[in-house]
């Protein structure tokens, strides 16, 4: 039986004559024989919420579990390959150094003769993304605003088109550092700028993750969503073709939406409404898991009100579950599912936190060590290491989360860092940053009721 393996290429780095593809080069023929002689499928894509990421050491994305299922079924490894460069995409793929490319990519007839589309995986509207204290409320109020988006992208093109459509001029910027469209959403959070454009499907995951920001305004229909093939590669998309048009239609897609775009995380049902004069609904469970451990059960409470508010039975991306959000093989590693009780589940997150702060022995500082433990219980350890490292090049200290791993973690988005040869673990998109500053936010505030 052949043993399935995904070969991850962190980073992508190709030593070319040009930065973006020219339509006159002739394209590599290179068709399913030729990929089944080689013995994988190489997927090109961006290290993003929708098509690929690592998180709690596991690999996830919608694209990537959807052709990890369509590589299975055709017997074959998948290698991924994460470009840091979009508009380099298409050239790569032609070049023949990947077959596929998933990159939440909308089927669009100005590039048709670029490169084929699959049948649509999925159908998201275009939508704005802003601040709710500065919320508008209309497309016509987008006149003589400042809007950034990515370059030739389809949020461009529909500004541009919004533009002629209803006679408004809007102030469409780019960054040339070509940033991915969370990067943008990051940044109008954090209110540097204040609006970006970005497909529905990634702005309903993005508000769970920002609470600052709105998604309601709708700027187009809804658009299809496919992958990206050579032109020469007919088999391919035949077999694609027919694994998506099955594939979509199955309960397996719809559980997979779902865990995509349809999970709750932020909900507190009423039952859950703690009473009065204690911190939380589960005040005497923290107490009593934390026994013996060395962890104050206020900080453990204030990790169950960010990952989950407390709810039990929440449910996150890439099924995550419980009132810490366990991934589903972690939680199987410790013996819990989505039906244990919340001692249970607390009783398992007390074992795995105290288990990861033991492998931050070095770091001196207790509340140092306890901030590396949260940041690799969100982002996964071999991120942090590979901060740790940066930091130190930057001439920070590597054993001192504040001020210094802090600000090398949030450097790991950037392609001058993640492409050192210290990193090895590639781009980190995530937000182990806020998650980490978040979590004392929330302590702290549970130890001045006290």
């Amino acid at each position: 039986m052949l043993i399935f393996r995904v070969f991850i290429v962190s980073i992508f780095l190709v030593v070319l004559q040009s930065c973006s593809y020219n339509p006159d080069e002739k394209e590599k023929s290179i068709d399913l024989d030729e990929i089944n002689r080689r013995g994988k499928l190489i997927v090109l894509t961006e290290n993003s919420s929708l098509s690929y990421y690592e998180y709690r050491e596991k690999k996830l994305g919608f694209e990537y579990e959807i052709l990890d299922s369509f590589a299975k079924k055709m017997n074959l490894p998948l290698e991924i390959k994460v470009v840091s460069e979009s508009d380099k995409l298409v050239k790569y793929l032609k070049d023949g150094e990947g077959d596929i490319i998933a990159a939440n990519l909308s089927v669009s007839l100005s590039n048709v003769q670029d490169i084929k589309f699959t049948t649509s995986h999925y159908s998201s509207p275009q939508v704005l993304i802003q601040r709710k204290g500065k919320k508008i409320n209309s497309v016509q109020e987008l006149n003589k605003k400042t809007v950034y988006v990515r370059k030739n992208s389809s949020f461009q093109k529909r500004l541009e088109y919004l533009e002629d459509e209803i006679g408004i001029d809007i102030d469409i910027k780019v960054y040339e550092e070509d940033p991915i469209t969370e990067d943008l959403i990051e940044l109008v959070d954090a209110g540097e700028i204040d609006f970006t454009v970005a497909h529905e499907n990634l702005a309903r995951i993005s508000k769970d993750l920002y609470e600052n920001i709105d998604v309601s305004l709708v700027l187009s229909f809804p658009q299809k969503l496919a992958f990206g093939l050579r032109n020469s590669s007919e088999d391919l998309k035949i077999k694609l073709d027919q694994f998506l048009s099955v594939y979509i239609r199955s309960e397996a897609f719809s559980k997979l939406k779902k865990r995509y775009f349809d999970y709750a995380v932020s909900e507190l049902p009423v039952n859950f409404i703690p009473k009065k004069g204690k911190l939380t609904p589960f005040d005497k469970s923290f107490q009593n898991v934390v026994k013996d451990s060395g962890w104050d059960w206020k900080l453990l409470a204030a990790i169950a009100q960010k990952e989950s508010n407390f709810n039990p039975q929440a449910r996150g991306m890439g099924g995550s579950f419980g009132i810490i959000q366990f991934m589903p093989a972690t939680g199987r590693k410790y013996g819990i599912s989505p039906s244990s009780s919340v001692e249970q589940q607390l009783i398992a997150g007390m074992k795995l936190l105290s288990s990861s702060m033991d492998d931050w022995n070095k770091i001196p500082d207790m509340t140092q060590r306890v901030k590396f433990t949260l940041a690799s219980y969100n982002a996964g350890r071999c991120h942090i290491e590979d901060a740790q490292r940066l930091a130190k090049k930057l001439n920070l200290n590597p054993l001192i989360w504040d001020g210094n791993v802090e600000k090398a973690v949030l450097k790991l988005r950037n392609s001058n860092y993640y492409r050192l040869p210290i990193v090895k673990c590639g781009a980190y998109r995530g937000h182990a940053a806020f998650y980490v500053r978040r979590i004392f936010e929330i302590y702290n505030g549970y130890k001045a009721m006290n």
